[in-house]
């Protein structure tokens, strides 16, 4: 039996790979992705980027390329999730945050999107790790402090932790993509200037700037998140939140922690953002 279901599963798997294939110019399909990180603004960055006039977004996380079962429904089934390219629109943009640390990923969009833009919204790695402790601990209500969590000999390998390394995933990515397919984007600067990095981000597209400063405007009951000046422009309840003072100790050694990873991003990304 699990002979049959592996014989199966690749069968399917190399169903899909025909498909794709036999398509030397897929249409309907992204040409631009925003492959992560997770709690960096990925949801910000798309939802600034759908007000330009020549942009179209997936409405959802579609994890095609980062899941065994979506990618077995083949490319007719991620077709079908990506909005219609009109006439209006030149790019078509998905984010799914997953993505950046996914093994198959990069591998997966290479074969099948050679030639996309990827998009990459990294932040200060312990503020992103902060805001991944405070979602965890919204879903869980007896958590342990960010400084009891921290203190653990094992605190390395929490994935909230490890993810905020971004240079051990970006070096995958770097086998598959030349480096000027990539934009990086500054999470921390997105929130507080965003107008500068959604211009950054239009001209990696190649696209006219159409987003600016008079966009945006800071909305005091979401801490000061930036919003866009249009109907629902700020996010949904769920981001925004507070995040915890933490302790000098737990900063220090995160710190360390990450000293080297942001050295080495800084090589391998080309960058210089101020968190670095």
């Amino acid at each position: 039996m699990l002979l049959l279901l592996t014989i199966i599963g690749f069968l399917t798997i190399s169903s899909c790979w025909s498909e794709i294939f036999s398509n030397n110019h897929p249409k309907n399909l992204s040409q631009a992705i925003i492959v992560g990180v997770k709690k960096c603004g990925t949801r910000a960055l798309l939802k600034f980027l759908s007000i330009h006039p020549a942009i179209a977004v997936a409405s959802t996380e579609l994890h095609f390329f980062d899941s065994y079962t979506n990618f077995q429904h083949g490319l007719q089934w991620y077709r079908a999730q990506i909005p219609i390219n009109r006439s209006s629109q030149h790019i078509i943009i998905e984010k799914t945050p997953s993505y950046f640390i996914n093994k198959s990923t990069p591998l997966r969009i290479a074969r099948l999107l050679p030639d996309a833009q990827l998009i990459i919204i990294i932040r200060d790695p312990i503020t992103r790790a902060i805001s991944d402790y405070v979602q965890l601990r919204n879903r869980h209500r007896f958590y342990p402090s960010f400084d009891d969590w921290i203190s653990s000999s094992n605190f390395t390998q929490r994935t909230p932790v490890k993810i905020g390394c971004y240079a051990q995933y970006l070096r995958r990515w770097l086998k598959y993509f030349p480096r000027n397919q990539m934009h990086f984007v500054d999470g921390e600067n997105l929130i507080h200037r965003p107008w500068e990095e959604l211009e950054h981000v239009q001209t990696f597209l190649n696209l006219p700037v159409r987003i600016h400063r008079e966009d945006f405007y800071f909305n005091p009951n979401k801490y000061g998140f930036p919003c866009l000046r249009q109907t629902n422009g700020c996010l949904g309840l769920n981001k925004g939140r507070r995040h915890p003072v933490i302790a000098n100790q737990t900063r220090n050694k995160l710190n360390d922690f990450y000293l080297t990873c942001n050295a080495e991003l800084k090589r391998l990304a080309q960058i210089d953002f101020s968190w670095i």
